[in-house]
């Protein structure tokens, strides 16, 4: 039961396999950003190709799709893509969300997972930048304001929540989450709560969906003119740990066609919302950067704990272990983009980097950041209550009126 011995006897597994366990981690995080989702194909032609014709299509359309995602859209726009054999060396694996099939029609969704390396190796040869750093759960709450003037988060009113549903996208740089819109949310938040920015009822929505940043972002009907036009007026603001970053923006046309111009409005925001992300990670892969990082250690668990969550940094290229102790693990590592960057990285797998002096610096665990911060106010000291008074607004229900959404 010896501490020491059981070190001594764990210490060459450890550095046999660190670098294998942190490439495995390192795919479930990179490979989401890798990931093209809802890629649908049509095609026609002989029943006896129909498929294969239709997966080159949607592996091309996928490669597309995840390009943009990560790499600046004017670049991507520039590039050639390589032919359909190259292409189809790059896939990790599909799946067919659904297909339709006739003897000479065939109507599909895919689902395509590329490899990294060959993607990465793809960009830099072109002397593109990329994004790859995955943030954590983005939970957003859409609001929709109609031309009377009347907000709705909950319930069937909000227009704003199937065109929301049907393109928050969960495999990208920002994964992103609706709620579900039960009792609990529409007890804990309203409509006006979510559009003054009220941080503690946001935050404690933000931990019960696991989401580092809320967005709450409103579209705002005005009346429709007198040529049968309506404009949505968009106003998101994201709340996060680091900043609070906000988004204007407008979409016109025919009133008949409110749906599309609800989608619309979701898909400007959702493309902000990566935008920020990508920009302010975009790394050269053909560039890298070398420290030597002290790890301090208390436990043989915060050791396996810390390697973990390395492997979750998908900019990170190798690792290489120098020495380990009871009390500290010194380590070679090599990763794409400048520090700060890196720190970013870091950040979003709790693991903080300081100390950094030329090629040295100093790996530590920090607490969980969690959501966005959720401050406890004390209670005040109140006069005994008028029983003939109104309750105070914190003790009504958020939103005492809407039924929740169905479940």
């Amino acid at each position: 039961m010896a501490f020491p011995g059981i070190w001594r006897h764990c210490r060459g597994l450890l550095t046999a396999v660190i670098l294998g366990l942190s490439a495995a981690s390192a795919w479930a995080q990179a490979g989401a950003v890798y990931t093209a989702t809802g890629i649908d194909v049509d095609v026609t032609g002989d029943i006896a190709t129909l498929r294969d014709t239709a997966l080159l299509q949607g592996q091309r359309l996928g490669l597309q799709k995840v390009l943009t995602q990560i790499a600046p859209a004017e670049r991507v726009q520039a590039l050639t893509l390589p032919d359909d054999n190259v292409i189809s060396g790059w896939v990790q694996d599909f799946e067919i969300e659904q297909e339709k099939i006739s003897a000479t029609h065939y109507i599909g969704r895919f689902t395509f997972r590329f490899l990294a390396e060959p993607v990465q190796q793809f960009l830099a040869a072109n002397n593109v930048a990329f994004a790859q750093v995955q943030t954590r759960r983005l939970l957003v709450l859409p609001v929709y304001t109609d031309e009377t003037g009347a907000s709705t988060l909950w319930g069937p009113a909000n227009l704003l929540m199937l065109p929301w549903g049907a393109k928050a996208p969960t495999a990208s740089l920002v994964p992103m989450t609706l709620p579900s819109g039960d009792v609990a949310d529409s007890t804990t938040l309203s409509a006006t709560q979510a559009l003054a920015g009220d941080l503690q009822r946001l935050g404690a929505l933000a931990q019960r969906y696991g989401a580092g940043d809320v967005l709450v972002m409103e579209a705002k009907a005005a009346p429709v003119a007198s040529d049968g036009t309506e404009t949505l007026s968009i106003a998101a603001t994201r709340y996060g740990r680091a900043a609070t970053t906000r988004f204007a923006d407008s979409v016109t046309g025919d009133a008949a066609t409110l749906e599309d111009l609800l989608t619309q409005s979701v898909e400007r925001t959702i493309a902000w919302v990566q935008g920020q992300v990508r920009e302010a990670n975009l790394v050269d892969a053909s560039k890298q950067t070398t420290l030597t990082l002290d790890v301090p250690l208390a436990s043989l668990k915060q050791w396996v704990d810390i390697k973990r969550q390395l492997g979750g940094v998908p900019s990170l290229k190798s690792v290489r272990l120098v020495s380990l102790t009871k009390t500290l693990a010194v380590l070679e590592i090599s990763f794409l983009g400048d520090v700060p960057q890196f720190q970013r990285s870091l950040a979003e797998q709790d693991l903080a980097l300081d100390t950094v002096m030329g090629d040295k610096g100093t790996l530590r665990q920090q607490a969980g950041a969690g959501a966005l911060p959720a401050p406890t106010l004390p209670a005040p000291t109140l006069p005994p209550a008028d029983p003939m008074a109104p309750p105070p607004p914190g003790e009504q229900p958020a939103v005492p009126d809407q039924p929740a959404i169905p479940q």
